[in-house]
């Protein structure tokens, strides 16, 4: 299976952003297949990077998944 197609990049179409004890985000990303994908990422703050936590091809599954992840302690 081919994700990324080098005719196509992949880009971010909508984002869900929670801030409560931790930053972490859900995001809609395009694959170069023609399909999406929702991704969640917590922010390393050490290395001020998003780190991948889970993969989810529904938005609100991201997004629930998003919002306990950010009410979680580091």
């Amino acid at each position: 299976m081919k994700l990324f197609s080098r005719n196509t990049p992949a880009a971010t179409s909508e984002v869900v952003m929670f801030n409560y004890r931790r930053p972490v985000r859900a995001r809609q990303v395009a694959l170069g297949c023609g399909g999406r994908l929702w991704l969640v990422e917590a922010l390393d703050p050490t290395h001020n990077v998003w780190v991948w936590q889970e993969e989810s091809s529904q938005a609100e599954a991201a997004v629930d998944t998003a919002r306990r992840l950010s009410l979680m302690l580091n």
